[in-house]
C-alpha cells in the first residue's frame, strides 16, 4: 500500500511540472519598439501570449495591470494551463484588479480537490470519510478493480471557472468575446496540439490545464484532452496566426534543478517533464521579433505550487512589467482610442430566468435522475436565483456519486430551463476506501489496524446502500448496513445492520494492568430514521447486542477471572450531527454523538445468571470547533455516559472508559471503567508549516483535561475529578492525523504516545 500511494504522489508531483514552464532569456537584439511591418497610420494589432506556470501563472495579473495603467489595448490573447485562466478572464470582461481579489480569496486547497467544502458534503460520506482518512478510492466492477483516472477530476476548478465567467456564456465564438481569445490543450491519443477557438470559455480553460496524473483528462468532442503546457507552453505562434502584429509573451520561467536537487524519483521524474517542456518554448521565443517585448518575471523561491502566495505573485508581475516600461510604451493608446477600446467590456450579463419551467438531470447511468432532481431546490415554477442552483450542485456533487458536474441553463420548445450534466464515477458503483490507525506509548501498549471500507451504491431506483468494512489487526471487525431511502427525497429512511467483532479488554490495578481479557461482540438491529440535509441524522429502532469475555492473561484459577456473557435488547435512538470543516483538525463546526438504549440486560458470569432485568444505557460525545486567529484554534470536547442496572461492576466489556492520549493523557489506554463517565477537554492547535503532497497542515498544541469513572451516580463530583494533560507536534496527512504527544495526569504518570490514522 505504501509503495502504490508512493507511486501516485511521484506521478503527481511530476505531472504538475507539466505546467511550469522552462527558464528562458530574451533573444538578443528582441526589443519593444513598436516595428511591426503595418501602415503608418494604422494601430497596430497587439496580441498577449500568457504561459503556463501552475500557481506561477498568478503573475500574469501583475503584468496586466501594468498594461491596463499604461493604456495598452490588447486585441488578442492566446494561453496555456493557468496562463489560459488568467488569460481567459481578461478576454471574458474581467479586470486585473477583480481578477487578483477572486483568485486571491478562493479556497485553493478545495479548489485543487475533489471534494466539495465539508458542509456540502452529504452525512453518509462525511462519516465514511472520518472512518477511512486515506483520501483515494477504487473501485470494483465485473469481477476487476478499476482505478480512478487522475488524482483529480477537476470538477471543483470547473464549476469555479463557469462561476467567474457565467456572463458570456451566451458567446461560443471566441472571435466575439471582449478580446478574442485561445486556449491550448493536447490531444492525448495522437499528442498532437489542439487550439480552443470556439465552445463554452470555461471548458477550454479547463482542458488547458488538465495536468495529467492530477487532474483527470477532459473528454470532449470525442477527444481525450490534457495540459496544452505539453506541446506548446508559450503559444507565440497561435497570436500571431489571429492577427498580432506586435507580440507581448510573458514566460513564467522555472530553472532547471541543481545537481543536488536531483537526489529522488520525484526530483528526476519533475527535471523530466522540464527538459521536454523547455523544448517548446524554445521554440516559440525563436518566433519573436524584434519589435515583440518579452516579459521573464524572476520569482526567486515561489513555486507552481504555492496558490496561496497570490500577493506577491502579482507584485513580482507587476515589478517585471515596469522593468521593460520603456519598450511598452511606445505600445501605449492615446486616452480616446484607449476608452473605445475598453468599451468592448461592456459585456451584459444574460438575463436570468425568475422561473424554470423545466429541470432536466443528464448523463445518468446507475443513478436515478428522479431521484437527484427531487433533491434539488431548484424546481419548476419556484423563484429561481443562482445562489440556490450552486447550492444544489454542491450537494449533488457532495453525494460522491459523480466526478464532474456540469449546467446550462437553455431556451428551448419547452421554454426556459436548466439542464444538470452528470458524469457518474466511471470506477463505479462499487467504491473500496482504506485506513489505517496505529497507535503506541511508552508504557507497552501497542495497537495496529489496517481497514477497508465497501460501498455499493444505487442497489435500486431509490438510492439504497450496503455498506461494509473489514478491519485486520489488533482488534477483528466486520460490520455491515443497508441503507434505504423510503422517499425520492429521502425523508424517511430505513436501515438494517450487523457487527461481529473480537478485540482486547483490560483491567487494572490503579496504574497496573492485572488481566487481559478477548472481547467477542456480535450485534444487529434495524432502524427507522430521518436526515437532517448534509449535517446529521436521527434514527429510532430494534437493537440485540450480545458480548462474550474470556480471559486470555489472567490468573485463569481465580474465582474473579472468569467468562463473562451479556446480553442486551431494546429500543435505541441515534443523534449524530457533524459541521466541523475538517474530520481531523477542524477550525469550525460541530460534531455531536449521542444514543440510548432502553431494554433487558442479562449479565452471565462463570455459568451463573449474574442480572437479569431492565437496564437503560446512554452516552453522549461532542467537539466544538473555534477559530481563534489565522494560524491558531480550538477544539473543546464532552463526553458523558452511564449504564443503569442492579448490579456490581465486574465486566470489562463496558463503554465507559478513560486513559490514553486526550483521554486523560498519561494514564494507561482504558486504564479507568465503571459505570459512569464524565470527562471535558481543551485543546489548542497552532498551525506551523504545510507538508506538500504528502498532507496538509504541521501543528504544535496542548490540551488540559478533566474527568473520571464512577460505580454509581451519586459518587460523580467535581472534587473527584482527576486532571491531566499533553503537548505535541501534529500533522494532518494523506494517512489520517499524526501525533506526537507526551501526556501527565494527576499522580505523577506520564507517557509519550505516537498515533497514526483514526484515533
Amino acid at each position: 500500500m505504501r509503495s502504490a500511494r508512493l507511486v501516485v504522489r511521484v506521478l503527481l508531483l511530476a505531472s504538475f511540472a507539466f505546467v511550469q514552464p522552462a527558464c528562458a532569456q530574451p533573444a538578443a537584439g528582441i526589443a519593444a519598439a513598436a516595428a511591426a511591418d503595418v501602415p503608418a497610420n494604422a494601430r497596430p494589432k497587439i496580441g498577449l501570449v500568457l504561459s503556463g506556470g501552475g500557481a506561477r501563472g498568478l503573475t500574469h495579473i501583475g503584468v496586466l495591470r501594468v498594461l491596463q495603467q499604461m493604456k495598452i489595448p490588447i486585441d488578442y490573447i492566446a494561453g496555456t494551463s493557468m496562463g489560459a485562466i488568467v488569460g481567459g478572464l481578461y478576454a471574458s470582461g474581467m479586470s486585473p484588479a477583480e481578477m487578483q481579489r477572486q483568485l486571491g480569496a478562493v479556497n485553493w486547497p478545495t479548489l485543487l480537490s475533489d471534494n466539495p467544502p465539508r458542509p456540502d458534503v452529504g452525512f453518509r460520506r462525511k462519516e465514511e470519510e472520518t472512518a477511512f482518512p486515506m483520501g483515494f478510492e477504487i473501485g470494483y466492477r465485473d469481477g476487476e478493480i478499476h482505478w480512478f483516472k487522475g488524482a483529480l477530476s477537476g470538477n471543483n476548478l470547473e464549476l469555479y471557472l463557469h462561476e467567474l465567467t457565467r456572463g458570456v456564456d451566451h458567446i461560443q465564438d471566441f472571435d466575439k468575446l471582449p478580446i478574442p481569445f485561445r486556449a491550448v490543450a493536447t490531444n492525448m491519443v495522437t499528442g498532437q496540439e489542439v487550439v480552443f477557438r470556439n465552445g463554452s470559455l470555461y471548458h477550454a480553460m479547463r482542458a488547458s490545464m488538465s495536468v495529467p496524473g492530477m487532474f483527470a483528462p477532459m473528454e470532449l468532442d470525442g477527444q481525450i484532452l490534457g495540459d496544452g503546457g505539453l506541446v506548446n507552453n508559450l503559444p507565440v505562434d497561435v497570436v500571431r496566426a489571429m492577427g498580432a502584429d506586435i507580440v507581448i509573451a510573458v514566460n513564467i520561467g522555472t530553472p532547471l534543478m541543481s545537481r543536488d536537487q536531483l537526489q529522488s524519483v520525484v526530483g528526476y521524474a519533475s527535471q523530466m517533464i522540464n527538459i521536454l517542456t523547455e523544448q517548446n518554448v524554445r521554440v516559440q521565443l525563436a518566433k519573436l521579433r524584434p519589435g515583440d517585448i518579452l516579459i521573464s518575471p524572476d520569482l526567486g523561491h515561489l513555486t507552481f505550487l504555492d496558490f496561496t502566495a497570490a500577493g506577491e505573485f502579482v507584485y513580482l508581475g507587476a515589478k517585471a512589467a515596469e522593468a521593460v516600461r520603456p519598450q511598452l510604451a511606445a505600445l501605449s493608446a492615446a486616452a480616446t482610442l484607449y476608452a473605445q477600446a475598453e468599451q468592448r467590456f461592456a459585456v451584459p450579463p444574460p438575463r436570468l430566468p425568475e422561473t424554470l419551467d423545466f429541470v432536466t438531470i443528464e448523463g445518468t447511468g446507475y443513478t436515478n435522475p428522479q431521484v437527484l432532481a427531487g433533491q434539488m431546490e431548484t424546481q419548476p415554477g419556484r423563484p429561481f436565483s443562482m445562489r440556490m442552483l450552486e447550492n444544489d450542485l454542491a450537494r449533488l456533487y457532495g453525494r460522491g456519486d459523480f466526478s464532474e458536474i456540469d449546467y446550462q441553463l437553455v431556451d428551448s420548445g419547452r421554454g426556459q430551463g436548466l439542464v444538470v450534466d452528470v458524469t457518474e464515477k466511471s470506477w463505479g458503483p462499487n467504491f473500496l476506501r482504506f485506513g489505517v490507525s496505529l497507535s503506541a506509548d511508552l508504557q507497552g501498549d501497542t495497537f495496529f489496524n489496517a481497514m477497508v471500507g465497501h460501498r455499493r451504491v444505487w442497489v435500486n431506483s431509490l438510492g439504497a446502500e450496503w455498506s461494509n468494512e473489514v478491519v485486520l489487526g489488533t482488534m477483528l471487525r466486520y460490520a455491515t448496513e443497508f441503507y434505504q431511502p423510503l422517499t425520492l427525497r429521502n425523508r424517511v429512511f430505513a436501515s438494517a445492520y450487523g457487527l461481529v467483532q473480537r478485540a482486547l479488554e483490560f483491567f487494572f490495578d490503579d496504574d497496573q494492568r492485572i488481566a487481559e481479557y478477548s472481547v467477542l461482540t456480535q450485534s444487529a438491529g434495524a432502524d427507522l430514521g430521518t436526515p437532517f440535509g448534509t449535517s446529521g441524522e436521527l434514527r429510532i429502532g430494534y437493537k440485540w447486542l450480545h458480548q462474550n469475555a474470556g480471559p486470555e492473561i489472567a490468573d485463569k484459577t481465580s474465582e474473579i477471572y472468569q467468562t463473562i456473557k451479556t446480553t442486551e435488547t431494546g429500543v435505541r435512538a441515534l443523534f449524530r450531527w457533524d459541521t466541523l470543516d475538517n474530520p481531523n483538525f477542524p477550525r469550525s463546526g460541530l460534531r455531536v454523538n449521542a444514543d440510548a438504549l432502553f431494554g433487558h440486560r442479562k449479565t452471565e458470569y462463570a455459568g451463573m445468571t449474574f442480572y437479569d432485568g431492565q437496564s437503560s444505557r446512554a452516552g453522549i460525545y461532542a467537539n466544538l470547533a473555534h477559530d481563534l486567529w489565522k494560524n491558531g484554534f480550538v477544539n473543546v470536547a464532552v463526553r458523558a455516559g452511564g449504564i443503569t442496572a442492579a448490579s456490581e461492576k465486574t465486566d470489562p466489556i463496558s463503554d465507559f472508559n478513560l486513559g490514553g492520549f486526550l483521554n486523560l493523557s498519561g494514564l494507561r489506554t482504558d486504564q479507568l471503567s465503571n459505570n459512569y463517565l464524565g470527562f471535558a477537554r481543551a485543546v489548542y492547535y497552532h498551525q506551523i508549516g504545510n507538508l506538500p503532497l504528502l498532507g496538509r497542515g504541521v501543528y504544535i498544541g496542548g490540551s488540559l483535561e478533566a474527568g473520571n469513572v464512577w460505580f454509581d451516580s451519586g459518587d460523580a463530583s467535581l472534587s473527584d475529578l482527576r486532571k491531566a494533560g499533553s503537548v505535541f507536534v501534529a500533522a494532518d496527512t494523506w494517512a489520517g492525523p499524526f501525533y506526537f504527544a507526551w501526556g501527565l495526569a494527576s499522580g505523577g504518570q506520564s507517557s509519550f504516545y505516537i498515533f497514526l490514522g483514526r484515533l
